[in-house]
């Protein structure tokens, strides 16, 4: 699902569950029993999150990128350790996916609470505690995690010649300077100084290239912007993986 979708598919989420939990209070017979409306907003809570977690899962489900794990031992510089390395592209979605369950059980606590709290069964006060111990664990594990993705992305960077800067990735290969932006749009590559390249699109880089098939070249397009070769990829839904590596190759190939 692209970036705007997602947005859509949350937006309209949040409005059903608004106007659901709304439509209870006002088919409620007796006002003074709040449990109708209690219990419909939990419901449509876990039904409204229980979509954003299963497919926020599904997304960072682990999975092989075997055509991108060779282009990114072909682009590193140094050949043997980024062999070792190619493996690693897929660590940050074990990160992603451990944060989206400590989600869901904290999610999965504060609806209950309100359930047990609407319902007078068992101990809401006790669920709320689990619960916020849970949130300041999950809070100084953060320093500890964003230290080791960090280190990760070192790591897998290191053999391109290519660091984080930010939202970016910066460096310097075969003497030119690269940057490549990373925003909810997409990936923007640039690599200068260069010739003067094409302006393609689409299937005219699958021609161009050679390689990789259409779903790997959907959205990208080619241009020169003063003395840099700039490739841009819009976010698609068929893109997994560190795609930008094809933008790299192809950049760096009509840099010449």
């Amino acid at each position: 699902m692209g970036a705007r979708a997602w947005k859509i598919f949350c937006l309209t989420g949040i409005a059903v569950w608004i106007a659901v939990t709304v439509l209870a209070g006002v088919l409620n017979d007796d006002p003074s029993d709040a449990r109708p409306v209690t219990l419909t907003f939990a419901a449509g809570g876990a039904i409204f999150f229980g979509l954003i977690f299963g497919i926020s899962l599904w997304n960072t489900r682990p999975k092989k990128f075997p055509d991108l794990e060779l282009l990114y031992a072909e682009l590193s510089i140094e050949p043997e350790l980024g062999s070792r390395r190619a493996a690693r592209l897929g660590t940050m979605r074990l990160v992603a996916r451990c944060y989206l369950l400590l989600g869901m059980l904290v999610t999965a606590l504060g609806l209950a609470a309100i359930v047990q709290e609407s319902l007078g069964v068992g101990s809401a006060q006790t669920t709320l505690t689990a619960m916020i111990a849970i949130v300041i664990v999950w809070a100084l594990a953060v320093p500890f995690v964003i230290g080791f993705a960090r280190r990760t992305t070192d790591s897998v960077l290191a053999p391109l010649h290519l660091e984080q800067d930010g939202a970016a990735l910066v460096g310097e290969r075969h003497g030119r300077s690269v940057r490549i932006d990373v925003t909810a749009r997409g990936w923007t590559t640039r690599v200068s100084p260069a010739t003067s390249a094409p302006e393609l699109h689409g299937e005219e880089i699958l021609a161009y290239a050679g390689r990789g098939d259409a779903n790997a070249w959907d959205g990208v397009e080619t241009r020169t912007d003063g003395d840099a070769v700039v490739v841009a990829r819009a976010s698609r839904t068929g893109h997994e993986g560190p795609t930008w590596l094809w933008d790299l190759w192809l950049a760096e190939r009509l840099a010449g």
